[in-house]
């Protein structure tokens, strides 16, 4: 049979540290409330992971209790001074406005399992301290165990009548006998628990088991769950390398396209020069080639018109003058043809630069990948140490509770 260790954390939200419940139940709930004693809006309707919500209170209790704006208000209302002193009617600045049960579900229980686990457990909350709880199952996070289904009880911390909030829940106080209030609720979750897993056939494979090894008689030293501030500090830890590794990754490599960028266009100089002067020699000469050649003078016997003219003038006949209309029409065609060769060169250039762009894209589409590759080498890191760290044995599975703890 496994032994799950029940996951089970109480803690008390207090003013003197900040916190105040209409931002704790806004938070958890995925909810929007306007904190009337702050003037201030909690929203957190975008905020995802939230699978199921529902408040419960007892049967006498006003309707706006089921209203979580309405009941949070009237909590944080409710903590105020005296009527004597200086500070008559002020806010209560170290009152303790609401406490919360967190605890993690066996990953064997489906989703309806969960959902009426928490009814049962809410409803004893009801039953045994006469409060109002209001209760939030959330999704695992992204970068923790995937199997941690959890949730967030938020109750009052005095007891709800038909005239609304009265008197204090003090059993949850140390001096009252807190501790043995805590060990009761650890028991009857881990019995709650165990009995939802009967129901689902599991009974015979999982334990909830919610003593200590001491109290179970086992002489073996307990494993020290590493707890949310542990595992926040390590992934903020490896947050930090992973940023300073991809600023100096991404840095070295736009430096390098840069160079690369600034040689090409160096080198594309260098050869567009010498490509012109080449195509210059080359049109030069192919112009020069088609120039007519002037006809020597003729040293045949000239003819009868010949004769007389030669007789006239004492002369020998003048050769045809070249034709200068077709000269031109094959210079301008060879001018013509030469420039597109020029034209080229541009061409060439763009089509160099392009091919350069695309293989730099194509690099920085690998250091995005690396950087994801890098993301996930640290999250299997963490759920192998997590393994190494219970040995075998199911354990407290972590889940980053630091905001929700803070709200």
């Amino acid at each position: 049979m496994r032994v799950v260790e029940l996951t089970a954390h109480i803690q008390s939200l207090n003013r003197s540290r900040g916190r105040s419940a209409t931002a704790a139940a806004a938070y958890r709930a995925c909810d929007r409330i306007e904190c009337e004693r702050q003037g201030r809006v909690h929203d957190y309707r975008a905020k995802a992971g939230l699978e199921a919500t529902g408040i419960l209170a007892p049967v006498d209790a006003p309707s706006w209790t089921l209203d979580r704006s309405r009941l949070w208000n009237a909590a944080e209302l409710r903590e105020r001074n005296g009527k004597r002193g200086a500070n008559a009617g002020a806010w209560k600045a170290d009152a303790l406005v609401a406490r919360e049960v967190l605890f993690g579900f066996p990953a064997e229980l489906s989703a309806g399992a969960r959902l009426a686990l928490v009814h049962r457990i809410a409803r004893h909350m009801v039953e045994a301290h006469g409060v109002a709880v209001d209760w939030a199952i959330h999704a695992p996070g992204k970068l923790g165990d995937q199997r941690n289904h959890h949730c967030h009880m938020l109750f009052t911390t005095r007891r709800m009548t038909a005239n609304g909030l009265a008197s204090k829940t003090r059993e949850w106080n140390i001096r009252e006998g807190g501790s043995r209030t805590v060990k009761a609720l650890r028991a009857t979750l881990a019995g709650l628990m165990n009995e939802a897993l009967a129901a689902e056939g599991h009974g015979n494979s999982v334990l909830v088991e919610h003593r200590s090894l001491k109290e179970r008689g086992i002489d073996r030293q307990a494993t020290k769950h590493q707890g949310p501030g542990r595992t926040n500090a390590r992934r903020n830890r490896q947050a930090r390398e992973r940023q300073a590794w991809e600023r100096d990754a991404r840095q070295d490599q736009a430096a390098r396209h840069d160079r690369e960028r600034a040689d090409q266009a160096r080198q594309q100089e260098t050869r567009a020069e010498l490509r012109r002067k080449d195509i210059d020699r080359r049109e030069a000469r192919a112009i020069e080639q088609a120039r007519p050649v002037q006809p020597e003078p003729t040293r045949e016997q000239p003819g009868l018109f010949g004769r007389v003219m030669q007789s006239l003038t004492g002369r020998d006949p003048a050769p045809a003058p070249p034709d200068r209309a077709d000269h031109d029409r094959k210079a301008g065609d060879l001018r013509e043809a030469f420039q597109t060769e020029r034209d080229r060169i541009a061409v060439d250039q763009q089509r160099e630069a392009k091919d350069m762009d695309d293989r730099h894209q194509a690099e920085n589409r690998q250091l995005d990948r690396a950087v994801s590759s890098r993301i996930e080498q640290d999250r299997s890191a963490e759920l192998a140490d997590r393994r190494h760290e219970v040995d075998g044995r199911e354990h407290d599975r972590t889940h980053d509770h630091d905001r929700e703890r803070s709200l």
